[in-house]
């Protein structure tokens, strides 16, 4: 009995102590893939997946006033014609980014818009900071 106990014991812990101990030193942490998209490449406005079939954007409105203030973005939306009598809700933020790409330290909540057919809504959105040079617009489902 003591001889299967002992193999037993040999073939459960061996090969554990072997996996642990037999690495070749400390492990690097796992990274992230690279991004292929550069920071020119992203889109101003992303969407959830699937509302993309049902949205239609038209060119965004970006505004800011003459005297150096906050950036004010304007991005028209509207539901496709393969929405003949139903409407959707969304939800929608701005996100807002300085000069280097890094967003501000102040953004926006999620705000809620009902999106009805065939008439056309604006996704308003204003930095919070006259630093700001660049935006982001997500929208998802209304949750």
């Amino acid at each position: 009995m003591n001889r299967s106990v002992f193999a037993l014991f040999a073939l459960v812990t061996l090969p554990a102590m072997l996996a642990s101990g037999c690495g070749g030193g400390p492990k690097a942490p796992y990274e992230p893939r690279h991004d292929q998209l550069s920071k020119g490449q992203y889109p101003k406005v992303t969407i959830e997946e699937p509302l993309s079939t049902w949205v239609i954007q038209s060119d965004a409105i970006v505004g800011q006033a003459p005297n150096g203030g906050p950036l004010t973005v304007s991005v028209p939306i509207r539901l496709g014609s393969q929405t003949p009598d139903q409407y959707a809700r969304v939800q929608y933020r701005f996100i807002f980014l300085d000069s280097t790409g890094a967003p501000l330290r102040t953004q926006s909540d999620w705000r809620y818009m009902r999106l009805e057919p065939r008439n056309q809504v604006f996704l308003q959105g204003n930095a919070t900071d006259t630093t700001a040079t660049d935006w982001r617009c997500e929208i998802r489902s209304g949750r």
